[in-house]
């Protein structure tokens, strides 16, 4: 049987500690520019006008979240628990709302990289960021504003009974109200998860979204998704390029242990083709991620095996918590803004659930029978048509107000209509 509860999870942490006061003047956005397109083999024109489209100079009116400390404490975190039969999903809601963990209960293994502390580290729009589980990230290229912040939180019921975990906020460049939804059905293998963007405005305005999902590295980690093709951004050297998949130069990427540097893997997934990324361990087993259409997107980062990279992941939890990150978002790439016309919604849906596909084919030479005995699989997990029937079905829920609040976040939104009204 589903259910939701909210609890308090102890683990070690730093104090984020205050907001600096003083406006940030410094230019930390990445203002617009022209697109050269001979810099750019394999991109599409429409990518180039998307990636010199609705950068931003600076931050304001956000204020930066820089005076935490690197000493750990146990401290209590507020926490919202979706559970059924098969899954337990953890949601830190005073930071993002990041989705912590993923249990599969039946074998009791973590789906994620669960970070077992909590350590900001300045790489995000506000400065402090931290790694693990699934980051929800809107408005502009970057570790969005509201990562170390709490969002408005609340329960709804839906209209079969189900428990719905909803976390909202409005972001403040933008100007756009953002809205996650959060259910696990009775017997569900697959934790979903429906997230709506409104632009209640009488102009287009840029638009962003990536899901970060944090997951175990391991020489025999792979990472499978439906593409023959990648747009490759490394950092220092290489890229930017459209190359082929699974080997670029002789390296095979999709096992990210090969890779010395720190890179961006950004996968060409056709239209027609439903979105989907995993990562099967030794056994073939691992997490999945998939979603509607509209969220077309997918990623693969890696902070390669460097001593940077290393002491990074080191840096950012303890050792031995190795990880990727395998994302998924609206655009190709994490370089492009979308332009969302004037009063419209965008909506979709996304599942995380346990892939588990023979170990032989995930791991064979032949990179096409790799992809297909993990599409095969995910369609018997969760069918596509019933993840479309479920998106529309659950359309209902989206305007329910929830029956109870239980968390507030920073009240800006309702100043915004104030001031419009």
């Amino acid at each position: 049987m589903s259910e939701l509860r909210f609890e308090e999870w102890v683990m070690p942490g730093a104090d984020v500690g205050p907001e600096n006061p003083l406006p940030p003047l410094q230019r930390g956005g990445r203002p617009a520019k022209k697109m050269e397109p001979e810099k750019y083999p394999g991109f599409s024109d429409e990518m180039l006008r998307d990636m010199a489209y609705g950068h931003v100079a600076n931050y304001l009116p956000y204020t930066m979240q820089d005076r935490y400390t690197r000493e750990l404490k146990e401290r209590p975190f507020k926490v919202a628990v979706l559970e059924n039969e098969i899954l337990k999903a953890t949601f830190l809601l005073e930071l993002g709302g990041r989705l912590r963990s993923l249990v599969h209960k039946p074998t009791g293994r973590e789906l994620f990289e669960a970070n077992p502390v909590f350590q900001p580290a300045n790489l995000a729009i506000r400065n402090a960021w931290f790694s693990g589980g699934v980051e929800w990230n809107i408005g502009m290229r970057g570790h969005c504003p509201f990562t170390c912040s709490p969002l408005f939180v609340g329960k709804v019921e839906g209209t079969d009974g189900t428990p719905v975990l909803r976390m909202w906020e409005w972001e403040r460049i933008r100007k756009t109200p953002f809205q996650i939804d959060a259910y696990l059905p009775d017997g569900s293998p697959v934790l979903l998860v429906r997230v709506r963007i409104a632009n209640p405005h009488d102009e287009t305005v840029p638009m962003y979204w990536w899901s970060n999902t944090a997951v175990p590295e391991t020489a025999k980690t792979r990472v499978l998704v439906p593409a023959d093709s990648a747009y490759n951004f490394g950092y220092g050297k290489g890229g930017p390029a459209r190359v082929d998949i699974p080997e670029v130069q002789g390296t095979d990427i999709t096992y990210t242990t090969n890779i010395g540097r720190a890179a961006d893997f950004f996968f060409h997934l056709k239209k027609e083709q439903r979105p989907w990324i995993s990562s099967p361990d030794a056994e073939g087993r691992g997490l999945v991620q998939v979603s509607t259409d509209l969220l077309k997107g997918r990623k693969l980062f890696l902070w390669g095996m460097g001593a940077g990279g290393r002491k990074w992941q080191e840096f950012l939890s303890e050792p031995g918590h190795a990880y990727i990150e395998i994302q998924s978002g609206l655009a190709r790439t994490q370089m492009e803004h979308l332009p969302m016309p004037a009063g419209t919604t965008w909506e979709w849906l996304e599942g995380y659930g346990l892939m588990e596909t023979d170990p032989e084919v995930a791991h064979g030479a032949d990179w096409s029978k790799a992809r297909q005995a993990v599409e095969e699989k995910l369609e018997t997990l969760i069918p596509r048509a019933k993840m479309e029937a479920d998106f529309a079905r659950t359309a209902e829920w989206a305007d329910q107000a929830p029956t109870e609040i239980v968390q507030r976040g920073s009240g800006w939104g309702t100043l915004e209509s104030k001031r419009l009204a």
